[in-house]
């Protein structure tokens, strides 16, 4: 009897401890737009929910994997590349699919050695796509100095941690995408404003204009933006 009640007590901790990982997964992706933030707080929370010694978050870019965020500060950040089908986490790209190597990871045929990675000599790896409406985003790599063997429903779980990331991450993008597009319009509203003032004070045609203005942002050294505010904001003060 005691031993099923501390059965209990255990399923009933893990519970909880999986609901409050969920809690902040559900506070990551409604208030935080930042993809640096969001990727250390994802490795914050897999490392919680793991208790692993290393947790590595490659992301799919420029048709190749990147290693972009690190439970262990590291230098290589944004150095280390992958392509797809290309070592373990190459692998779990292409394929979509999570890989489980309770011990001896580096013996693995699709293991491929990085010099600068501590983690190549560690036994256990446990590897999972970020996916999102179908489209891979990124690999999770979780590692462990010594064996280590994660039960079916754990890595259910961290596969759908995975994918709540994986949303996180697309919304982060959209966000920043959104705001570039928009300080690019903002500019060229500017500059634009700025040629209209330069032409009609100086009887210069646009090209002129446009040329005067990239010579004084070259002689000053400020940006194109800077220097057109600096035209209008002079406009605006003359009498």
């Amino acid at each position: 009897m005691t031993d099923s009640i501390s059965v209990y007590k255990e399923k009933l901790a893990e519970k909880q401890g999986e609901i409050e990982i969920l809690r902040k997964i559900i506070e990551m992706v409604s208030y935080n737009w930042d993809l640096k933030d969001i990727l250390q707080s994802a490795v914050k929370i897999v490392h919680t929910y793991t208790k692993s010694d290393s947790c590595l978050i490659y992301l799919v870019g420029r048709n190749q994997l990147i290693l972009e965020a690190s439970q262990n500060p590291r230098r290589s950040l944004g150095k280390i590349t992958l392509q797809k089908g290309e070592g373990i986490t190459g692998w779990v790209a292409k394929h979509k699919k999570t890989v489980m190597l309770p011990e001896k990871a580096y013996t693995d045929d699709r293991f491929k050695l990085f010099n600068n990675l501590p983690e190549d000599q560690f036994e256990s790896f446990l590897s999972v796509p970020v996916v999102f409406k179908s489209n891979i985003i990124g690999v999770i790599n979780i590692q462990n100095r010594r064996r280590r063997n994660y039960l079916k429903n754990q890595i259910l779980f961290l596969e759908a941690i995975a994918c709540q990331i994986g949303g996180a991450i697309e919304n982060a993008r959209l966000v920043s995408e959104t705001d570039i597009l928009k300080n690019a319009l903002e500019t060229r509203k500017i500059i634009e404003k700025a040629k209209g003032i330069l032409m009609s004070k100086n009887n210069l045609t646009e090209t002129q204009a446009h040329k005067l203005l990239n010579k004084k942002s070259m002689d000053v050294r400020k940006s194109l933006k800077e220097v057109a505010e600096a035209v209008i904001l002079s406009e605006d003060l003359s009498p």
